[in-house]
């Protein structure tokens, strides 16, 4: 009974953790592109203005401030 109690507070703390790790994930998923013409198109998209690089990536917007706003719309 104790390793099914453990066990199953070990999933729960899983389950909650992929909730808030997917939520970030899936808006870094959708805003960020290997190309300048990709990042223009998405903003293009979003209704967002201009571009900006995040390390080696693209991204819509002219910040990443600006295109989470635009990402929840």
């Amino acid at each position: 009974m104790r390793i099914i109690l453990r066990n199953f507070k070990f999933f729960i703390f899983l389950f909650f953790l992929s909730l808030n790790f997917n939520n970030y994930s899936l808006a870094h998923m959708r805003g960020t592109f290997l190309s300048e013409e990709e990042a223009e198109k998405r903003a293009l998209e979003l209704g967002c203005e201009g571009i900006h690089k995040n390390q080696d990536k693209w991204m819509p917007c002219k910040n990443e401030k600006e295109l989470h706003i635009y990402l929840r719309k």
